[in-house]
């Protein structure tokens, strides 16, 4: 009786409030079992609701309240393993005034998460978190803007087929201001970071923790030139510490920069450029926390620095053809040496409408010069784009290629291609056909071990009524340890640090069908596995997931009739103890309301 609930309006609080309350509910029986949870069935009740509404007028106050309770992939579009449950929350204040501010909450139980590497497929993990985030804004007229953020937070979470957890601890503050005056546009700002992270048994010995926070402070002005110009200086610095295990780094990193820019002609481009940092090797620090790594030895304590200053001119030949060229001078220390290199490089890049379709390339040619060495070094590079619709046909395709190209260190080059085609048809009215495939392969100063290699391909079709498709990836390379699983390493770090680098490899496959044969009525089924490797050091693992997912959905009216089965399994040869076999079924009725 409760599940034919008939709908009714709109609803007005008193003279002030206008709320909007709608929302689903299932009703059904579901039985999980498996070697990491205790075997149950019974009946279930879950359901999602959607409250939004405002308070004088939508400029005043405007909210939105989103709580869900047992959703799972097997009796709703949730794509949780296990029932979840939470609530997000958002309200923003004084929309139309001159202080802006919002105020976003979320919390989650036993939601879904992940740890992985890159191109392979993701490790799954689940676990309980809550974040909340605070912003305020203040834009008179005449006086500087000024932005202000709170954001704090927690996650605790395991990874199926692992007996350790991990968690991570998170808080942010963000000031931000802009002022103009006298044709000067100003802005300065603050940032506080600061989080701890537990990491899981996974591709490290132990269970490790890690500390980080970091003050940031940052002050620029640009201001317009003759000739249709530009100028603009900068200036930020940053003070952090960082803690892995038993070592740690600890830095004040100075950085200063400014760029000039006119354009005598509307076909000419001029330019300079300079930068100097008193610290690169808080710099290269830096690069590698952001990215999501972990520093895994203390860092030498020796002063360095890095000096660039370089030049631009860009001239179009046509409306199709653009030529760039650039001069540059690098100096920097470094763990007690002194490098420079003096670069020139000249490209040509074109545009155009060409037999039917349309082209790009770019085409470039760098010499680079390192002082300790008398021989100069070639580097290439080219990009090449085309697209193009033959008859039925769609047809796209890129590719890219360099060779012997400067990275963030003088002294260190980097070298690779990549790829990506795209392939479609059209047949009948309904039937459309479609096939890729892209890769990729970069290698850091042509040293075997130290670069990444990923593939990946994948086919559908789609009828009125079907749908397929398959995909198979592949993958391998070094990476760094990070708090949400291997992350791309974003500097020729592995040479610098070695101790960082966690090697791994791996491919995955899959596909899924859908039908939709008659009105109202849905089945899907997806399947999909993954097979990787890990080494860090003396510690490597053998890891492989497998998942299947079938759901069945009937619609009557506002109520639809869900059937549901799942299977996941996830395991680690690392972690000693047999992989995780998650298995649950679901039949049972939904029920869409729109209460007022």
């Amino acid at each position: 009786m409760a599940l034919g609930l008939g709908a009714s309006a709109q609803v007005t609080v008193g003279d002030n409030i206008s709320m909007n309350l709608n929302g689903q509910a299932s009703f059904g029986y579901t039985a999980d079992y498996g070697n990491t949870l205790p075997s149950d069935h019974g009946l279930n009740f879950g359901g999602a609701a959607n409250l939004t509404g405002s308070y004088y007028t939508p400029n005043f106050l405007n909210f939105n309240i989103s709580p869900y309770y047992n959703q799972s992939r097997a009796n709703s579009s949730s794509q949780s393993i296990s029932d979840s449950s939470g609530v997000t929350a958002t309200a923003f204040l004084f929309s139309g005034s001159h202080f802006p501010g919002s105020v976003s909450y979320s919390k989650s139980y036993n939601s879904l998460g992940t740890f992985g590497a890159p191109g392979i497929a993701n490790y799954t993990s689940h676990g309980n978190g809550d974040a909340i985030n605070i912003g305020w804004g203040v834009n008179l007229p005449d006086l500087p803007s000024l932005s202000a953020s709170y954001l704090q937070g927690h996650d605790d979470y395991s990874i199926y087929g692992q007996e350790a957890n991990g968690s991570s601890r998170f808080h942010n503050i963000n000031l931000h201001s802009n002022y103009a005056v006298g044709g000067f546009n100003l802005n300065g700002g603050y940032v506080y970071t600061q989080n701890h992270s537990q990491y899981p048994l996974l591709v490290a010995s132990e269970e490790q923790t890690s500390d980080n926070h970091s003050n940031s402070f940052s002050f620029g002005a640009n201001h317009p030139l003759p000739l249709h110009g530009s100028f603009s200086a900068n200036f930020n610095r940053s003070d952090f510490h960082s803690e892995f295990s038993q070592s740690n780094y600890a830095g004040t990193v100075d950085t200063v920069s400014s760029n000039v820019m006119v354009h005598p002609v509307t076909t000419l481009t001029l330019a300079a450029n300079t930068s100097y940092t008193d610290n690169l090797v808080g710099t290269l620090v830096q690069n590698i926390t952001t990215a999501g790594g972990v520093i895994q030895q203390t860092t030498p304590g020796q002063s360095s620095n890095a000096f660039d200053v370089n030049g631009l001119v860009s001239y179009n030949v046509t409306q199709h053809v653009l030529l760039t060229g650039t001069v540059e001078r690098r100096q920097q220390s470094f763990f007690g040496n002194t490098f420079g290199s003096n670069g020139i490089t000249g490209s040509a890049s074109y545009w155009n409408r060409i037999w039917g379709g349309s082209l790009s390339a770019v085409v470039g040619v760098t010499r680079t010069s390192v002082d300790s060495s008398r021989q100069g070094a070639v580097g290439l590079l080219g990009v090449l784009t085309y697209s193009r619709k033959v008859g039925l046909w769609d047809l796209a395709g890129s590719g890219n290629y360099y060779q012997n190209t400067q990275t963030i260190l003088v002294g260190y080059t980097t070298s690779g291609f990549g790829y990506n085609a795209n392939l479609g048809r059209k047949f009948g009215r309904s039937l459309h056909w479609n096939a890729s495939a892209s890769g990729s392969r970069s290698l850091l100063n042509q040293a075997a071990g130290y670069g990444n290699h990923s593939e990946s391909y994948s086919t559908g079709f789609g009828a009125k009524w079907l749908g397929v498709n398959a995909n198979y990836a592949k993958s391998d390379g070094s990476a760094l340890f990070g708090g949400t699983g291997l992350v791309p390493n974003p500097l020729p770090n592995p040479i610098l640090l070695p101790a960082e680098l966690v090697f791994y490899g791996g491919h995955s496959y899959g596909g899924g069908v859908g039908v939709n044969p008659f009105k109202r009525f849905t089945a899907s089924a997806s399947y999909s596995r993954a097979f990787s490797d890990t080494m860090n050091g003396t510690m490597g693992s053998h890891n492989n997931t497998e998942s299947i997912v079938v759901r069945l959905q009937y619609q009557y009216r506002q109520m639809w009739f869900t059937a549901g089965y799942s299977k996941f399994v996830q395991g680690f040869s690392a972690s000693g103890i047999p992989p995780a076999n998650i298995n649950s079924y679901y039949f049972g009725v939904q029920r869409w309301f729109n209460f007022f």
